[in-house]
């Protein structure tokens, strides 16, 4: 995996990282590493994802609960692991995969749970194409992102002072208590397989560019 470069230090300077300091600085030299933050985080938004799909109102408050923690620990893992000086290869592989997982099959979740909303049985394909193509919208980007110069991102978003586009996620859970999961994923079924195809071709394009360039 590829390191972060310098420029992305103003990332680590939101709202939502320096709300995750509040309960990582009394980790600090303890035991607790930031794999156990990544695991416990991937856990919490598994069981989140498999509560949305019950389709229950008792139990999307709870998804939503646990998908905020899930979010708080996935800034808190990076934040221990630049606090204490404890960043591995193996972190970020971890971290990769664990954000590439949960923000695919929430939306998975979504779909299962939506089957007995006015969506009916097109609830669950729309869930299946909306997780789909958001696994190949982050696997295309990280390999774009490994081809294209240091600092270079798949998508050119910056955010907003103190605000970051992954930040969004945080309002997936109180989009999920307001009720409004219906038109999410009909519009994530519709935008994710766009970006997917767009940051594919951009990926393929760019290879053959290197592929062609003379030695």
């Amino acid at each position: 995996m590829k390191t972060q470069p310098q420029n992305d230090a103003v990332f680590y300077q939101t709202y939502a990282h320096a709300f995750a300091r509040i309960f990582v600085r009394p980790l600090i030299g303890t035991w607790v590493r930031p794999n156990h933050l990544t695991g416990l985080r991937l856990l919490s938004g598994l069981a989140a994802c498999a509560l949305l799909s019950v389709g229950s109102r008792n139990s999307a408050v709870w998804s939503g609960i646990l998908w905020v923690v899930s979010c708080v620990l996935d800034r808190a893992d990076g934040e221990l692991a630049r606090m204490g000086d404890l960043r591995s290869d193996s972190g970020k592989v971890l971290d990769f995969y664990s954000d590439m997982i949960l923000d695919s099959f929430w939306f998975l979740g979504a779909g299962i749970g939506l089957r007995h909303s006015s969506l009916g049985e097109y609830a669950a394909p729309l869930g299946i194409l909306a997780c789909g193509s958001m696994l190949l919208v982050m696997w295309s980007s990280e390999l774009l992102e490994r081809l294209s110069a240091p600092g270079v991102k798949a998508f050119g978003f910056k955010g907003v002072k103190r605000f970051h586009p992954d930040d969004m996620l945080f309002l997936l859970a109180p989009f999920t208590w307001l009720g409004w999961l219906v038109p999410i994923l009909v519009a994530s079924s519709v935008c994710t397989p766009i970006f997917a195809i767009v940051i594919t071709v951009r990926y393929f394009l760019l290879k053959r560019r290197i592929a062609g360039a003379p030695q």
